[in-house]
């Protein structure tokens, strides 16, 4: 059993680490299960159902280390339309025969991971996926603004809804509007805002706060009616979200009298699909959230969660799938194991039963806001500019596969998407019969080098999404410590799919300790200079890059360096370990560093550097960026970290928090909260000059490993005249070390 691989040591050593990991992640799962079951049209505790089932039952046999498990999103479309093709006016008996297809569906699951079907994920191009993740956002939002305006509404389809939209607009509840409009800035707003008073709780949290206090005192549960304009609006509970008022009712059992018609059938191969295809990405994601860097055992985890969706169907709920948000919230507050998983589904049901009768003034326009800043992310529309950069067979496939989704399905969505993509293929090949004979023919090979734990692998032919899997197969037994050279020079074709899954395995190979390089490409052509772009050979040459044209800031910057005698690089660098070994980005990952300024002071080594980096994947994903100093000492010093001290340190401070004060430079610890586990060598470390420089100047964050000290100011990218500011302050800090 996974939870107990480690032992009742590895318990000890995490519980209470993960107990208050649970606690945040808790607080988040509630409402955002309860918009995802309002957006799917069934009972919204139905989708809270799966996060229970998930840490009860399937964090015990789990194949991922950190994987909590929640209900999937891309479904709301599926879910809706099935309810409403099976009930018809009966959404209710709809919801039952649903739930059937879910019981069905996870058995499907299940069979599928004892046949190592986690491949599955590998087999849709990666522009399908994106194209998928889109259309759900779309249909999220769309299906969220009526609930937002306050409007009604009997459309039985998003066309349909579509061509409401005119007239639900004339429908408009101000006051129903009001705290939607509210939800949405503060979903888009909160990560945003530095304040720890705001950040303490998560946004989602803040919107059913706020919603409910607004709730209260306007009494919406009593109903009433107010007059603007000469206008008269009504409010009452018909506005509020819907919930059993004993726990036991909503649990609803499946009914199976529709297992012998093929629409049954149909909306199971759907469930099946769809789920696999986003928790296979998410398993995917999470992987890349785990500072731990521990691997998912897909295959597993798929036969684990097929048992919890059959389970979860059986108790009247949606299907289950490793969460990308919880296991990133989890991470985030130091969750190790999946204890976490156990402790969140505790704690929801303690929650919901505590706190069931305040759940039922939440306003539906509220968790409509939640959702559609969820839409928003799935929608991501940078990564549709990222598309658009790739090249225009991919543009082409995206908006196929979005238009498709949007008026048909998402199984019909999927194949067209992998229909548009064959063919862009076999136009590239020239060639049918060469599509698919790769199908059949071994074209990958990997032996190693020597004795010194580098291997050669080299690809044959054309790699595209249908053949990956043999890539992907033998680039995974190779040890995560060795170094691979990835040969490409016999391919003829390399699609984009292919490239995006070596750059993620690129990514993960080197965190994990190894090398990893691509030979070979030199004379491949690419219609665009993005570095997924696909990859053919040709008799035209490879485009030349255009010259590099400086911006004005990497100008001044330049002459910054020519000022102080340092020198400047252009250069991005991608994936740099070192940044791993200091606590600010250890849950944070590096994607590059660029503009860097190299020079010594005070006879130390400086490097003050533009870094880009990201906290959580997928669609919590926040892309963040910041200018900072690594100073390289040449000589031993404590391990420490010195950060701006705020008002909840000062109460964690009062319950017994480590944080080192100095009696006689009372602005210094009222300034700083300093900590560190050997406190007497910080001491010694901390002069008196140094103490004064520090209480007098300006605040930065400071952090000691040992032979390196990094200094971090503003989490945004520093003007030339900040960056002289960091050195000046460098400078003088390294000057005060005695």
């Amino acid at each position: 059993m996974k939870l107990f691989s480690n032992g009742f040591k590895g318990w000890k050593q995490s519980w209470k680490g993960d107990l208050r990991a649970s606690i945040s992640v808790a607080f988040i799962a509630i409402p955002l299960g309860l918009g995802i079951g309002l957006a799917s049209g069934v009972p919204p505790l139905s989708a809270v159902i799966p996060s229970v089932v998930g840490g009860l039952f399937i964090s015990w046999f789990s194949g991922g280390s950190i994987a909590l498990h929640s209900t999937p999103k891309m479904l709301i479309g599926v879910t809706a339309a099935a309810v409403l093709s099976f009930g018809g006016d009966d959404v209710f008996l709809g919801y039952r025969f649903f739930l059937s297809a879910v019981v069905v569906a996870g058995l499907i699951q299940f069979i599928l991971g004892i046949l190592r079907m986690g491949v599955i994920g590998d087999l849709i191009p990666a522009t399908v996926i994106k194209s998928l993740l889109a259309s759900v956002g779309v249909i999220i939002i769309v299906k969220q603004i009526p609930a937002l305006l306050g409007a009604e509404t009997h459309a039985a389809s998003l066309i349909q809804l579509v061509q409401e939209m005119k007239g639900l607009i004339g429908g408009v509840n101000p006051i129903v509007m009001f705290i939607g409009i509210i939800s949405v800035l503060i979903m888009f707003v909160h990560p945003k805002i530095e304040s720890p008073v705001i950040k303490a709780l998560p946004a989602a949290v803040w919107v059913i706060l706020i919603s409910i206090a607004y709730s209260y005192a306007l009494e919406f549960a009593e109903g009433g009616q107010y007059t603007i304009f000469q206008h008269t609006y009504e409010f009452g509970s018909k506005q509020l979200i819907a919930l059993p008022s004993e726990l036991s009712e909503s649990i609803v059992m499946p009914d199976f009298g529709l297992w012998q018609t093929a629409h049954f059938w149909n909306i199971v191969l759907a469930i099946v699909l769809v789920t696999s295809i986003e928790g296979i990405l998410s398993a995917r994601a999470i992987d890349r959230l785990d500072p731990l860097k521990r691997k998912t055992n897909v295959n597993k985890e798929l036969r684990a969660v097929g048992i919890g969706t059959s389970i979860s169907g059986m108790l009247g709920g949606m299907p289950v799938i490793p969460g990308i948000v919880p296991s990133s919230v989890a991470v985030t507050h130091n969750g190790k194991t999946q204890l976490v998983d156990v402790f969140q589904a505790i704690l929801i049901l303690l929650l919901v039963v505590l706190l069931g009768s305040q759940l039922k003034h939440i306003p539906l326009a509220a968790l409509a806001g939640i959702l559609i800043q969820t839409g928003y992310k799935l929608l991501n529309p940078s990564e549709i500019r990222n598309v658009y950069r790739i090249g225009w067979d991919q543009v082409l496939i995206f908006f196929t596969t979005l238009l498709i989704t949007l008026t048909f399905d998402l199984i019909i969505g999927i194949a067209a998407g992998v229909a548009i993509t064959i063919v862009i293929h076999i136009i590239r090949l020239r060639s049918v019969m060469k599509l698919f004979t790769i199908l059949f023919r071994p074209n990958v090979v990997a032996y190693e080098e020597g004795d010194e734990n580098t291997f050669h692998v080299s690809v044959r032919g054309y790699s595209n999404f249908l053949n990956y899997s043999r890539l992907k197969k033998a680039l995974d037994v190779i040890p995560s410590d060795s170094t691979i050279n990835l040969d490409l020079s016999l391919t003829e074709f390399i699609d984009h799919t292919v490239l995006e899954h070596l750059a993620e395995f690129e990514e993960s190979h080197i965190r994990r300790g190894g090398h990893f390089e691509i030979i070979g490409m030199d004379n491949h052509r690419t219609s665009t200079a993005h570095p997924l772009s696909v990859r053919f050979k040709g008799d035209s040459k490879v485009p030349r890059p255009a010259n590099v044209t400086l911006t004005s800031r990497q100008k001044k910057l330049q002459a910054l360096a020519n000022t102080l005698n340092w020198k400047f690089e252009l250069a991005v660098i991608r994936y740099v370990l070192s940044f791993e070994k200091f606590h600010l980005f250890r849950f944070r990952t590096v994607d590059r560093v660029y503009n860097r300024l190299i020079g010594t002071a005070t006879d130390y080594d400086i490097v003050v550097q533009d870094v880009d980096f990201h906290e959580g994947e997928f669609q919590v994903k926040v892309d963040r960026q910041a200018t900072v100093a690594v100073i390289s000492v040449n000589r031993k010093m404590p391990l420490f970290t010195l950060e701006k001290e705020h008002i909840f340190d000062r109460v964690a401070a009062l319950a017994g928090y480590d944080d080192i004060d100095f009696k006689d430079f009372r602005k210094f610890s009222n300034k700083f909260r300093l900590k560190g586990e050997d406190e007497t060598a910080i001491r010694l470390f901390f002069n008196v000059e140094l103490l004064e420089f520090l209480q007098n100047g300006t605040s930065y964050r400071l952090e000691s490993t040992g032979d390196s000290m990094l200094v971090f100011g503003k989490e945004r990218i520093l003007s030339e005249r900040e960056i002289e500011e960091l050195i000046e302050f460098c400078s003088t800090l390294l000057s005060k070390l005695g």
